[in-house]
């Protein structure tokens, strides 16, 4: 399907919409409009009946098949009943139905009109009223009821033939239209446009598209253009090379892009795999949960927060296979809100893993840098942690300040640090590799999807932030890793 056929369908399907719902609005005013003007039809009749039989009670008190038939002519297609108070008690009969007298208790009671639509029928009904025998106000003692059949308010079939012919016609109009528009200021340029594509591909530079027109499909012909005139430029360039410096050129430009390719791959695997894992966990926490709105809204924005992380990393790889220099101004950054949201966000690998978690705060513990980069830090120790416990165990979040002077440093002066550690009871580092562990590659999980690079981000984005990592033994077993940063 090209594109004007596509824009012709849509349009097509648009206006069919924006009709129909313009028409059913205009149906249903109509309908509105005729109920109105019926029950002003029926105020007017029944007040001008109500008046007659006030002024003479005796057809009201004892109403023959002579006076109602006069009342039926004045009423003038109204059905008229009239039913006094005394009726109240009385079961229905050919004079007077259930409902009708069910109405004419509320009626007694109320003392108000009241219409309505029941069983096909469209009712108005009045409050009789007359003197009290004891004096004082008058009396509602009985009601005037006038009925028409309903049929009149409901949507005529002239009506219904008249908004489905102008439906059509408006669409097939607007339709014919748009495809012959479409077809000439649309698909026509775009066909000559790949026609000069094809040429191209096939290694035909010479062709020339005539921009006919200023607006974006002129753009493209005029880019066009210039790409096939740079492209003969360049093919002109490239035939008087010496072949053993191209050969060479070439060389050396697969041996970087591999280069590139390959550390770039690395990256990915590694930086995308962990929010993936988490948007996993949320996705099957979902499916468990799919009758708790809190849990599953909950779960959303986590997989969501986890989605945008995994596009700004996507970002930052290719801010620097572009060799884009500079990075984002530091903002302040509160540790135990990070801590927080990052147990959070791995709960599920906590529950899965059988690791409990407990998380000690310090206030303050605020530093300067990149929330998301310092995030990653600590989703990378506690992934680490749970690896650590495959038989699971106890993992634990400590924040906190400290004054002292970096390593190597101990003779300068001392200044403030924020830290946080992440302390498991898992297998622990020997001695013996623990120089090595913030290596690139450098990984004790072969073949157990392990890519060396977990630790080496972590010591990256520390150093980042001017920090740095100790590496202790915990108590009585497991490894503490703990980060410090200027505070």
């Amino acid at each position: 399907m090209n594109v004007a056929t596509r824009i012709t369908a849509a349009t097509a399907v648009v206006v069919a919409l924006a009709s129909s719902s313009y028409a059913i609005v205009d149906l249903r005013s109509r309908r509105a409009e005729r109920r109105a003007g019926l029950e002003r039809e029926a105020r007017a009749v029944a007040t001008a009946l109500r008046f007659d039989i006030e002024a003479a009670p005796s057809v009201f008190r004892a109403p023959s098949d002579a006076a109602i038939r006069d009342l039926n002519r004045a009423a003038g297609g109204w059905k008229v009943t009239v039913l006094p108070s005394s009726r109240r008690a009385t079961a229905a009969d050919d004079s007077a139905t259930s409902a009708q007298l069910r109405r004419l208790n509320a009626m007694v009671q109320v003392s108000r009109p009241g219409a309505d639509i029941e069983a096909g029928l469209y009712y108005y009904d009045l409050p009789i009223r007359a003197a009290s025998e004891r004096g004082g106000d008058p009396e509602t003692v009985g009601m005037l009821e006038i009925a028409r059949s309903a049929d009149v308010i409901d949507t005529t079939s002239d009506d219904l033939w008249r908004v489905v012919t102008l439906l059509s016609l408006v669409v097939g109009l607007t339709t014919v239209m748009v495809g012959v528009f479409a077809m000439r200021l649309v698909s026509r340029p775009i066909t000559k446009l790949l026609s000069g594509i094809g040429d191209v591909a096939k290694g035909d530079l010479s062709h020339v598209i005539l921009s006919e027109r200023d607006d974006e499909i002129g753009a493209l012909a005029t880019r066009f253009n210039e790409m096939t005139f740079s492209l003969r430029e360049s093919r002109g360039e490239t035939q008087r090379q010496n072949e053993a410096k191209l050969a060479l050129e070439q060389r050396l430009g697969q041996t970087e892009k591999l280069a590139t390719l390959g550390q770039l791959a690395a990256e990915i695997a590694h930086e995308v795999g962990t929010p993936l894992n988490v948007i996993a966990g949320r996705a099957r926490s979902i499916q468990r949960k799919s009758k708790d709105p809190e849990a599953v809204e909950k779960n959303s924005e986590i997989i969501a927060e986890q989605t945008a992380r995994i596009t700004r990393i996507i970002q930052r790889l290719l801010d620097f296979t572009r060799r884009k220099v500079g990075a984002a101004p530091p903002a302040e950054v509160n540790l135990n809100d990070i801590a927080q949201s990052t147990i959070e966000l791995l709960a599920g690998q906590f529950a899965s893993a059988r690791v409990r978690v407990r998380f000690d705060r310090s206030e303050p513990a605020r530093v300067a840098g990149d929330s998301d980069r310092l995030q990653q830090v600590l989703i990378n120790l506690l992934l680490n942690a749970v690896q650590a416990m495959p038989e699971g165990g106890a993992l634990a979040v400590e924040t906190g300040t400290v004054r002292r002077a970096r390593p190597g440093l101990e003779g300068s002066a001392e200044q403030d640090f924020a830290t946080i550690a992440v302390a498991d009871t898992g297998v622990g580092i020997p001695p013996g590799i623990r120089d090595r562990i913030f290596d690139p590659f450098y990984t004790t999980k072969e073949g157990r999807g392990g890519t060396g690079l977990g630790l080496a981000v972590v010591s990256g984005i520390v150093k980042e932030h001017d920090g740095w990592i100790d590496v202790e033994d915990g108590k009585p077993a497991g490894t503490v890793f703990r980060v410090y940063l200027p505070r």
